[in-house]
């Protein structure tokens, strides 16, 4: 299969332009990453884009490409739901494409922006619906390091992040608690910003 020289030149521009800074709230701008996804021993991997929307804040886009350039999957999410731009005949289940959307919420901050978020000096909780609520912890500078998707008082994933020196993220860690599931993402020149 061929792809457009188009896209495989606009993917080499992406990742010359380097990543953007995770602040406490929100991602902004546009983040590249390499990602492991392992499901239960297979395991995928590729380059990430995580690409906050300029015109609405309640919603990013995830682009998930092989290293060589094909894209594996391409949608925008918001906090409830996910407009799928494409996705690959491996991917294309509804189950995996309702987990990207949750994760990426989560890691994203798209939760955050809820007016009914409760939040102290080191956290933030946000009911979601009766049974389902995100909650994100704070380091002393303000970023977070954990974020959980809970259901029924219970974590069913969560996202670790670590950072360097210069306030980026290093890398961010989603591990799946009801069954194995783990995505990597590590930061592609994280020294770089905007």
């Amino acid at each position: 299969m061929q792809y457009p020289m188009k896209f495989l030149l606009s993917i080499s521009i992406w990742l010359a332009a380097g990543a953007s800074i995770l602040n406490a709230q929100a991602m902004s701008g546009e983040t590249f990453f390499n990602a492991l996804v392992e499901v239960s021993g297979h395991a995928i991997s590729g380059i990430m884009v995580i690409k906050n929307d300029v015109q609405d804040e309640n919603r990013c886009r995830i682009l998930f490409t092989t290293i060589a350039g094909p894209k594996l999957m391409d949608m925008h999410i918001t906090r409830d739901d996910c407009e799928i731009l494409y996705v690959t005949k491996k991917l294309r289940k509804k189950f995996i494409l309702r987990l990207f959307q949750k994760d990426f919420a989560l890691v994203s901050g798209l939760y955050l922006s809820d007016r009914n978020k409760d939040c102290a000096a080191d956290s933030c909780s946000v009911k979601l619906s009766k049974k389902k609520s995100a909650h994100y912890l704070y380091d002393a500078q303000n970023r977070i390091v954990r974020a959980e998707y809970r259901g029924r008082g219970k974590p069913l994933f969560a996202a670790v992040y670590t950072y360097n020196n210069k306030d980026n993220p290093e890398s961010i860690i989603l591990q799946h608690y009801n069954f194995r599931m783990k995505i990597t993402l590590t930061a592609i020149n994280s020294t770089c910003t905007d």
